[in-house]
């Protein structure tokens, strides 16, 4: 008998459970195909019909890999997280490159306008010293913006400074 009460380890698992499971997850949020896959995976065994619960799931799309990528995309701007920090989540996620670009195209992000305002949220005044510097790029690096984007950032907070002095 399983932990959980799912039938897992009590032999097979019928397709009807599976997809149940899938469409319960589905609900609560947009999964990618490798995620959902991983995650029923986990759940039933490899023994368990999974392609054809995908399947069915992507028919009825209720599973849509574009689709998620574009939720997901948005959800990490709102947080402030630059494109390589998305990209690299998304490749984690299972997600190829051509979907995760034409996601990134299509949520028309001006990445140097978010960079700067993660950076003026975080930091209340430009740079001091190269110590300061660092960790203020760092911090945009961490975030997920490339070199160019946050030095845009920081030369606009010292501008931006400058104009109030």
């Amino acid at each position: 008998m399983s932990k959980r009460g799912d039938g897992a380890g009590d032999g097979p698992v019928d397709e009807a459970t599976v997809r149940q499971y899938a469409v319960k997850l589905l609900a609560r949020r947009d999964h990618g195909h490798h995620e959902l896959r991983g995650k029923m995976r986990r759940r039933f065994g490899d023994q368990a019909p999974l392609d054809p619960v995908l399947e069915w799931c992507q028919e009825h799309d209720f599973l849509n890999d574009r689709r998620f990528a574009g939720f997901f995309v948005r959800s990490r701007i709102e947080r402030g997280q630059g494109p390589l920090r998305i990209r690299a989540e998304l490749r984690e996620k299972g997600l190829g490159d051509e979907m995760i670009g034409a996601a990134l195209d299509e949520a028309d992000c001006d990445w140097f306008a978010l960079a700067r305002d993660v950076h003026g949220r975080r930091f209340r005044h430009p740079p001091a010293d190269r110590k300061e510097k660092a960790k203020q790029l760092r911090f945009l690096q961490s975030r997920g913006f490339d070199a160019e984007q946050c030095f845009a950032a920081l030369d606009a907070a010292s501008e931006d400074q400058d104009t109030l002095d």
